[in-house]
């Protein structure tokens, strides 16, 4: 029973790994000395909070593996950084907007516009 969840964990562990080899697979086939001449400067922003956030989880990773409690980490702080950094980077694309608000209706205001409206028209 103890070997399939662990077996299990291990196939789900190797599935994760080749997704992440394939996702960057680019990324690492050349240098990124070559790669970012060839981005735009928010693409080199977000290219670099990828491979710092990527290192960051890796190393915390590593530590959970080893019974090293990483929330106690200064690894943790590190995130917590590479995070705010990558909101920034969202805001500064445009894509981290809060939605607009649905219109409210004042009806007071709307009640003294049409009273107005009307005893101007008398």
């Amino acid at each position: 029973m103890a070997d399939q969840k662990v077996s299990k964990h291990v196939d789900q562990l190797t599935v994760a790994v080749d997704q992440i080899q394939k996702t960057l697979g680019p990324v690492l086939t050349q240098p990124l000395n070559d790669l970012l001449p060839k981005l735009t400067p928010i693409q080199r922003c977000e290219l670099e909070a990828l491979v710092a956030y990527s290192i960051d989880t890796l190393f915390w990773i590593y530590l959970k593996v080893n019974g090293v409690p990483p929330k106690e980490h200064p690894i943790m702080k590190e995130l917590q950084r590479v995070q705010r950094y990558i909101e920034k980077i969202n805001r500064a694309k445009g894509s981290d907007k809060p939605e607009p608000r649905a219109m409210k209706v004042d009806a007071g205001a709307a009640d003294r516009f049409i009273r107005n409206a009307i005893a101007s028209t008398k």
